[in-house]
């Protein structure tokens, strides 16, 4: 089939007058517009909810425009209403592209209940942008929460330059102390924040114990920032502070927080970032008009899908026959064939209002094609009859509804596929977990001959060949399990009776029960960075709770060669950012040539080791409390979390997803890769010596060995990080790198550095490959000296170490002039005595 005839169909099927764009918030004329709002279908009717959204994003208008120096602010917000509302239909729009699951902001329900702590899920590094916002409905509404958070357009700011500008946090909940020049400080940017630093777990407020070892702070105790402040920034560490309206920037920013912005920006400022990202590099000029953002409320209709396979005067009327109107319509457009004159086809496509997810066939089908998906908002799927693929059906089931409502979407157990010889068996084990259950299907296919099929569920029970729907046509059998599907491991076992031919397996699933979400998995393949590399995002998770310690692994297909498989990581090293938060995640370098390249996922649970966790990361801090008057004023503690939910476990599970395809035009360079930027490298002082680990990167990125690393260290940080290589070097010779993922470690005794109460020193490295290609500088570890030279006392202060030392010699002085004395005293008593008794 030829292209030309396929997207004759296509376009005589988006016949439309007003242009449409893909979902996807962009900047034009200092305002943000197609920003989406989506509501979970689970949230019950609420007319509240909408106008709270309204009232938030309208104040965070005015607040964004304020802290960017009047450059930017939101002037176009579309809110996706679920299906079910009951709302007038002159009131609401119908949906083009926009939908749940590509929604900038989705409000909904966590599922688990570990309070409403707003974040952003970040895939990402530096720059790099968020996948969504996460609000919680009761966030939206409670008025109370601002005494927490904040004012919730402030929040919402907050959560945007995440999502927006890919910035970090300037707290750190796990490390809210540090120590600098011999003192301890509170975690914060900027370091003018003033405040006290209390254990409040008991009324009243108490001065904090000090870790005689560390200097540090030690058991609840924390920082209570007072309610007046002279700083202005920084909105990434406590927007909630009414003098706080600006970010971070280079005259304010504090470089030694142990926060996330230092490590992932590499001691930048939130507003050096923000500066250079995309949407300031042309420099606007300051909005002068209103700010005040538009509101377009949109709903989803009933989901029209089209399947393009031949040209076809009916298609128009199939797309067309639900409401006369294209808008939101689906496209499905399958073609194995070329056709240069795609892009000219572009701005029709582009006015359609449309969707079109596109199924390339083969090597030959057209490179522009995936570009029709791209502008539309659609996915991207490609196939070939390689024997290790199933990449149809894959792409097919990977085309799931967006509308949210994950209990009516099919989740993919199981797809595999390979070439059986005559007589031989295809044998496998499925487990059907908890979460699933419901519509369950074996599908098997062939290209010849009619397999043998036999399927036994966790009891024993056998289904064969006579239980499946066979249709000799398609070469398809269908098995239905009736009811919900026996929990636990599930066998097949497939004979091939004839000739050699290829087999496919697919098993799907729906939710067991409605109200719990079962485990999914998202896969997202980045762009690819400056030397062609991608990076491979699976995430795991159930509801909006990540999934921790499952066996993930990529499976891709390559235009030559065989397919090749990569285990993904949650480890917070390399390309995953922070470990254990269901993100699993590795480089993809592995090119063989141009075309195609089709990624699936494969994930696998085990009982007893797979848990659930907190969602961490990106989140707006939870105040506990503010300085008033000199006096603490605490709020209540964040909820607890239900150590009974994170403790259940999940059982086996088994999960495949297709992650898409990317293409690699003829006449891409493929270049050799450097090792990856090492991300966790820590140091610390111990007696005389400096201990320092980290995690081995690979020769391409993430694969293999180093060839050497080059390491140096300097006592002044900003030397360290801009000029490198003019820091002292650190003897690393005699260390022969390990393979990524190894753990590597030394410890030795700096020269000329004396170590001394209050030194600090910083250290960072690089790693060389075979060809001696140089990784990005590692993020800067620090290492400071405490000495404790007697037990401090409670308090928030540091004593100096020369006050200490005129204590100690008085004390000494005092208690020799008391031994003298008592010397004296002790012969006088005894000359007395002895003149007594003569």
């Amino acid at each position: 089939m030829k292209f030309q005839k396929t997207f004759g169909l296509v376009l005589s099927c988006i016949l439309c007058d007003c242009i449409k764009n893909s979902s996807g918030a962009k900047l034009e004329n200092n305002g943000y517009r197609d920003i989406v709002i989506a509501i979970n279908p689970g949230i019950q009717h609420n007319e509240e909810l909408i106008e709270n959204i309204q009232e938030i994003v309208s104040e965070a208008s005015f607040y964004l425009h304020r802290a960017t120096k009047q450059q930017v602010y939101f002037a176009d917000v579309k809110i996706l209403l679920p299906q079910s509302w009951p709302v007038s239909s002159s009131s609401v729009h119908r949906p083009t592209s926009e939908s749940y699951e590509k929604a900038d902001v989705i409000i909904a329900e966590p599922h688990l209940k570990h309070g409403d702590d707003p974040y952003t899920l970040q895939y990402g590094g530096c720059g790099e942008k968020g996948r969504y916002i996460h609000f919680t409905p009761n966030f939206i509404l409670n008025s109370s929460l601002t005494q927490n958070y904040g004012s919730k357009g402030r929040v919402f700011v907050h959560e945007w330059a995440h999502l927006q500008w890919g910035v970090f946090d300037e707290y750190n909940n796990l490390v809210p102390f540090y120590l600098f020049n011999g003192t301890y400080e509170a975690t914060r940017c900027s370091k003018e924040i003033v405040g006290k630093i209390s254990d409040c777990t008991s009324s009243p407020c108490t001065s904090c114990d000090i870790d005689p070892n560390s200097g540090l702070p030690k058991g609840n105790c924390k920082f209570y920032p007072a309610k007046s402040q002279t700083s202005s920034s920084s909105i990434m560490y406590m927007q909630a502070l009414s003098n706080v309206v600006e970010f971070c920037d280079e005259k304010t920013h504090n470089r030694e927080a142990p926060n996330m912005q230092n490590k992932m920006c590499n001691q930048r400022s939130t507003w050096d970032v923000i500066k250079k990202s995309e949407d300031f590099r042309n420099n606007h000029p300051p909005h002068t008009g209103p700010v005040i953002p538009t509101f377009t409320l949109l709903q989803a209709k009933d989901r029209v899908l089209c399947l393009v396979l031949d040209t076809s005067g009916s298609m128009s009327s199939v797309l067309r026959g639900d409401d006369g109107a294209t808008d939101g319509d689906e496209i499905i457009l399958l073609t194995d064939g070329e056709d240069g004159g795609i892009s000219s086809c572009f701005a029709e496509v582009g006015q359609s209002g449309s969707v079109i997810h596109t199924i390339a066939l083969g090597p030959s089908a057209a490179v522009e094609l995936e570009q029709l998906s791209k502008m539309t908002g659609g996915s991207q799927f490609a196939a070939t009859d390689n024997v290790d693929a199933s990449g149809l059906i894959d792409a097919f089931t990977g085309l799931v509804s967006g509308n949210g409502d994950i209990s009516q979407q099919s989740i993919q157990l199981e797809s595999s596929g390979t070439r059986i010889d005559d007589d031989s068996w295809l044998n496998n084990t499925i487990f059907i977990d908890k979460t699933v259950g419901n519509n369950t299907f074996f599908v098997v296919t062939w290209e010849t001959q009619t397999p043998d099929v036999f399927v036994h569920d966790p009891n024993g029970k056998v289904y064969d060949s006579g239980d499946f729907g066979i249709d000799k046509t398609v070469h398809t059998a269908r098995l239905n399990i009736p009811g919900t599907a026996q929990t636990g491991p599930w066998m097949y076992s497939i004979l091939n009776p004839g000739t050699e031919q290829v087999i496919t397996i697919t098993v799907t699933s729906r939710a067991a029960d409605v109200n719990v979400p079962p485990i999914t998995v998202n896969v997202h393949i980045s762009e690819k960075n400056s030397l062609g590399a991608r990076i491979i995002y699976a995430e795991v998770s159930q509801g909006f709770s990540p999934v921790m310690f499952a066996k993930v692994t990529a499976i891709i297909e390559r235009p030559t060669g065989p397919p090749v498989e990569q285990d993904l990581y949650d480890n917070g090293t390399a390309a995953d950012i922070v470990k254990n938060d269901g993100i699993y995640t590795r480089y993809f370098s592995k090119y063989s040539g141009y075309g195609r390249y089709n990624f699936k996922v494969r994930v696998e649970g085990k009982e007893g080791t797979t848990k659930i966790a907190i969602r961490t990361g990106a989140h707006a801090f939870y105040i506990p409390g503010y300085t008033e008057n000199g006096m603490i004023q605490t709020n209540l503690p964040r909820p607890p979390g239900n150590m009974e939910d994170l403790q259940a476990e999940l059982g086996d599970f088994s999960r495949v997803k297709s992650g898409g395809v990317i293409s690699v035009p003829a006449g891409t360079p493929i270049v050799d890769f450097p090792p990856c930027k090492i991300t966790d490298l820590q140091a610390t002082i111990v007696k005389n010596k400096v201990e320092l680990e980290w995690t081995a990167p690979g020769d391409d990125y993430d694969q293999g060995a180093a060839s050497r690393y080059e390491m140096r260290m300097s006592d002044n940080l900003l030397q360290l990080r801009d000029n490198f290589s003019t820091a002292a070097l650190v003897n690393l010779t005699s260390l022969n790198p390990q393979p990524y993922g190894s753990r590597e470690a030394i410890a030795f005794v700096p020269e000329n550095t004396k170590l001394q109460n209050g030194t600090t020193i910083y250290f960072a490295l690089c790693a060389y490959d075979k060809i001696n290609q140089s990784s990005e500088m590692s993020n800067v570890a620090k290492a400071s000296v405490y000495v404790p030279l007697i037990k401090h006392a409670k308090g928030n202060n540091s004593v100096s170490e020369v006050v200490w030392s005129v204590i100690v010699v008085t004390i000494l002085v005092c208690l020799i002039i008391g031994i003298i004395y008592y010397l004296v005293q002790r012969k006088k008593t005894r000359i007395y005595e002895s003149a007594a008794c003569s």
